[in-house]
């Protein structure tokens, strides 16, 4: 059974809640944990590049595909380019498909593609192209910055608001091919995406295709799209030379479990704490000014003891504690940009799942919770709630 990567796009349809998203229910035991170990190390990845909303969803995910999932135990982390494989492509595949075809690392590729144009991000979409793409229906070939423009006009005509990848392609349909001797003599290390539409753009693309052809190669160790449509770009045409993204430098492990650890007991005894209807026991382990992303609000820690408390005199949670209402096995935390502007110093991203809903009884409560964290008088606070 094929089996792809589904970055990005399994991270939508996992807060949708999407019946298809348990796309691993069939896998063995040695499929889903290297599924979920791909997961955990693309999540780390883009939190280290400074997007915690994608990074926090993939490692969810992770736990959701293998709730026994360690991530201390993921031999990958090892290999000097792992934590890359799936955010970057690079060269190294968690698993090859046949005749050594890196199928996953391509298909991944391409799937957080599709994750910056459902997230109508021309700058991003540019940023999977080659220095130059041609378009094998028209046939012409398109620069980068001519791409970035044309993708800014597209949304502005285009419906795309609340669409899931789904809608747009069939997931389930991707296949990825080794492209002939003639042509990796061309262009190097390059293979073809094929994937089946679920939706009809023609009407707003004129070379949008039931069925599509992506023309994809490794360039320095990292993928970009050259090529589209229903026929090989000519074998004497060669896109124009793009810079490879700079190296991301890895913060240190031991500091981060250190920071880790701090962060998580400082939740959970914010958690107890509200359990307890202890107001002021919970908001000590926040910081004087806190941001509710969602509800686009900020408050003192006054005004939030005072909230809280307001809350507390008609919430019931039957003496629940933290693991009652939290699982807990899906807690990580991980190094992230801050969500606040102004903010300096190290920030944590703290990600938790839930086991019920007390939203009655506070205000900020989710099924997905992410806090963030900084430093204050040398104690970890929460700064940001999303």
């Amino acid at each position: 059974m094929r089996k792809s990567i589904v970055l990005s796009v399994l991270l939508l349809s996992f807060a949708a809640g999407l019946g298809w998203a348990q796309f691993w229910k069939n896998y063995t035991d040695t499929d889903r944990r290297a599924t979920a170990e791909a997961y955990w190390l693309a999540g780390s990845q883009y939190l280290k590049i400074g997007q915690p909303e994608v990074g926090g969803a993939f490692k969810a995910m992770a736990k959701e595909i293998d709730p026994s999932l360690d991530p201390n135990a993921i031999s990958d982390q090892a290999l000097p380019s792992a934590a890359e494989l799936l955010a970057q492509g690079r060269t190294t595949e968690i698993t090859a498909g046949a005749a050594g075809i890196p199928t996953r690392a391509v298909s991944s590729f391409f799937l957080r593609f599709l994750g910056a144009l459902v997230d109508k991000d021309p700058a991003a979409i540019a940023g999977f192209l080659d220095g130059s793409v041609y378009l094998t229906r028209l046939p012409a070939e398109v620069t980068r910055s001519d791409a970035q423009a044309a993708m800014t006009d597209f949304f502005k005509s285009v419906p795309l608001t609340d669409l899931r990848p789904s809608q747009i392609y069939n997931l389930d349909s991707i296949v990825v091919t080794r492209d002939p001797p003639v042509a990796q003599a061309a262009w190097g290390e390059a293979y073809t995406l094929t994937i089946n539409a679920a939706a009809d753009y023609s009407q707003y693309v004129s070379f949008w295709d039931m069925t599509q052809q992506f023309f994809v190669r490794r360039v320095s160790g990292n993928w970009y799209v050259f090529g589209y449509g229903p026929t090989t770009p000519p074998l004497d045409w060669a896109p124009q030379k793009t810079e490879p993204p700079a190296a991301e430098q890895a913060p240190a492990a031991a500091a981060e479990s250190d920071a880790g650890s701090s962060i998580t007991q400082s939740f959970t005894s914010c958690v107890s704490a509200l359990l307890k209807k202890d107001a002021e026991g919970a908001i000590a382990h926040m910081s004087q000014s806190i941001h509710f992303l969602r509800m686009r609000q900020s408050v003192t820690r006054d005004e939030l003891r005072t909230t809280l408390q307001g809350y507390f005199d008609t919430a019931d949670f039957k003496n629940a504690v933290a693991s009652d209402v939290l699982n807990l096995d899906s807690v990580f935390v991980e190094p992230a940009a801050s969500p606040v502007d102004g903010v300096t110093g190290d920030v944590y991203m703290l990600n938790v799942q839930s086991r019920m809903d007390l939203s009655t009884g506070i205000p900020f409560w989710s099924s997905y919770q992410r806090y963030y964290f900084i430093q204050e008088a040398g104690n970890w606070v929460i700064f940001a709630i999303l």
